[in-house]
């Protein structure tokens, strides 16, 4: 199970809520494991209810067709599912349906207002407040269950998934891995000569062979005293490469970043990017629980600048898991938020020097009951292309 209920009962007990509607897809497959083809691709389709109540059943909704396809992995947890009637299309079976009430569907609730209403009413929940990560949806519900308090759950789904569950993990750990593959696939199509873009199709490729989903690659050339350069054109000695990379597995995705430089690096492009490594590693011990992620990345800039980089001014820190910023983050997603035990974050670290280059350093830190482990295997080695083949310098 991907929920990590505790977490949940805790935060809502919180808010005061006696329930959760998630409708949006990725809250969906985190409540309950429901993942079909048809609800993820089309979506606005499935929703689940958690009741704060463990004696109330929690329920997943979909549509009478979305019932009966495959799961995308192991499937729901949740034992209850309640349907609403389908459009006018293909029904079970692929059997053509010509009309929304063919085959039974007179008796189904029309819409998601009205599925959620008949369900929080079957279970007694026709008061007080519950969240909805579409308020939308919980307006609707109000005009049939008028004593319900509609409160937003949008953030409060994302402050829950901050603290990951062991099944989590296991899928970070694996999506990260599968980064690492796709990122050292393109390092070694750059070392053979390739152009960035014909290196960035070599992520795209790889990464599907290896068991996991390509999400993001910015890939950016640059040549010193010049500055950035187009992705098709020819690299030569001394220009970097910076690679901002995400590959997911089960819809958990990472985010790692490296820096190559093509041929040898020089003193001095080493010297810049060994300060940063040193002085981010130098501040690990300042991502801890309850302190705010601004005053960790202004520790990470000064650590970085007392280690020989004093140029460097920008750190930026975020939780990381079924969304690329998996932390409360209303209104903006580069907002200050507080670090929890048992989060996995990124701390990414990007500079440019114009006589250097451009790079690029990123890192997923676990903060593990007080400790810190790094996800990423590759270490934080700049890369150099050398003969064909790429190396680590440090």
């Amino acid at each position: 199970m991907l929920l990590n209920r505790d977490r949940a009962d805790a935060l809502m007990d919180r808010e005061g809520m006696s329930a959760i509607v998630a409708s949006i897809n990725l809250n969906v497959y985190y409540l309950s494991g429901w993942a079909t083809y048809a609800h993820w691709h089309f979506g606005d389709m499935a929703l689940a209810i958690l009741p704060r109540d463990h004696a109330l059943d929690p329920v997943i909704i979909t549509t009478e067709t979305d019932s009966g396809q495959p799961q995308q992995f192991d499937g729901p947890w949740m034992k209850i599912l309640r349907t609403y009637r389908r459009k006018v299309g293909m029904g079970v079976g692929g059997r053509p349906v010509t009309t929304s009430t063919e085959q039974g569907q007179e008796s189904l609730p029309a819409d998601h207002a009205e599925v959620v209403a008949a369900y929080l009413q079957e279970i007694g929940l026709t008061k007080g407040r519950i969240g909805f990560d579409d308020r939308g949806l919980g307006y609707d519900v109000v005009e049939r269950l008028p004593d319900v308090v509609v409160r937003d759950a949008r953030e409060l789904m994302r402050d829950i998934r901050m603290v990951k569950t062991p099944g989590e993990l296991t899928l970070l750990r694996a999506a990260t891995r599968k980064t690492e593959i796709g990122m050292e696939a393109v390092i070694e199509a750059l070392a053979g000569g390739a152009t960035c873009d014909e290196a960035e199709r070599v992520f795209w490729s790889v990464v599907p062979l290896i068991g996991g989903r390509p999400i993001f690659l910015l890939i950016t050339p640059f040549r010193p005293g010049i500055g950035k350069i187009p992705k098709n054109s020819p690299l030569q000695a001394g220009d970097t490469v910076t690679l901002d990379t995400t590959a997911g597995v089960r819809h958990y995705s990472s985010d790692v970043g490296r820096t190559v430089v093509i041929g040898q690096p020089n003193a001095a492009q080493i010297a810049s990017y060994n300060a940063v490594r040193k002085g981010w590693s130098a501040a690990l011990p300042e991502f801890k629980p309850g302190v705010m992620s601004n005053a960790v990345e202004k520790a990470v800039v000064a650590s970085i600048q007392a280690h020989g980089n004093a140029a460097f001014t920008g750190a930026s820190i975020h939780s990381v898991g079924l969304e690329h910023t998996d932390h409360p983050h209303p209104g903006n997603a580069l907002a200050p938020f507080e670090l929890v035990d048992g989060s996995v974050l990124s701390c990414d670290l990007p500079w440019m020097d114009p006589s250097l280059g451009r790079f690029h350093l990123e890192n997923l830190i676990y903060l593990n009951n007080g400790a810190i482990e790094l996800l990423d295997v590759s270490v934080t080695s700049l890369y150099a292309c050398v003969d064909g083949r790429s190396i680590r310098v440090d």
